[in-house]
């Protein structure tokens, strides 16, 4: 089925987060051939599931992990009630805590920036580059309390200007109504179970037609929003 750009704008519609279409279909045409590529020189059940094993040790789990410990931060941002970490940091007057769980995130958003870059998956892509766009959309209020943003994706912490920032210029970069940790958080759950998913049920379910269910794989990996 030729995915459109009518297609994701109406899938990012029930999504609630605003995609880069021009994005995803780009680079699910530089990636399709590669997948197929990829798919025809698998050999035979053993050398399939050998490399397929390689692949999810070496890649999957570590980026599963990355991507768990950045939602988990993300939700820790988005917490609300007394308990919450700003309504902590502003009862309190010490935003210590807060500043320590911003950086937690900002190593985690990094780690799986980095491993995503390692995925030859064309929905890795996707979500890289997202992830990168809404680093950009807030790169002014990011960059105000001490986050820059590089060249590579990756964000800088400067550590004397994040400790010293005040709560609101904390909360318009890391609060619910940045959209930032919201969004972030949003991808990398995603993320995380799309690694699960591939590990558990294309690596327990390879056999002897593993070519047509990597495949099969390769042409529904867009599919992610269920």
């Amino acid at each position: 089925m030729r995915i459109t750009n009518q297609m994701l704008a109406r899938t990012a519609q029930k999504s609630g987060i605003p995609l880069q279409q021009t994005s995803l279909l780009d680079i699910m045409n530089k990636k399709s051939a590669s997948a197929s590529d990829w798919a025809s020189s698998l050999g035979n059940t053993k050398n399939t599931n050998s490399l397929l094993q390689n692949l999810s040790d070496k890649e999957n789990k570590k980026l599963g992990e990355a991507a768990k410990n950045l939602s988990g931060y993300a939700a820790g941002l988005l917490g609300d009630g007394e308990d919450s970490l700003f309504a902590e940091a502003e009862k309190t007057g010490d935003t210590k805590e807060l500043v320590d769980h911003i950086s937690g995130m900002v190593d985690s958003y990094n780690k799986t920036i980095k491993q995503l870059k390692g995925s030859d998956s064309a929905l890795n892509g996707f979500y890289l580059q997202e992830l990168k766009n809404y680093a950009a959309e807030n790169e002014d209020a990011l960059k105000a309390a001490g986050i820059t943003r590089n060249k590579d994706g990756s964000l800088s912490v400067d550590k004397d200007t994040l400790s010293a920032a005040g709560l609101d210029v904390l909360k318009a970069a890391f609060g619910g109504a940045s959209g930032f940790t919201e969004k972030v958080g949003y991808v990398s759950g995603r993320v995380a179970e799309n690694a699960s998913a591939y590990s558990n049920s294309i690596l327990s379910g390879y056999n002897s037609a593993g070519k047509e269910a990597l495949s099969s794989y390769a042409k529904n990996m867009y599919n992610f929003w269920g």
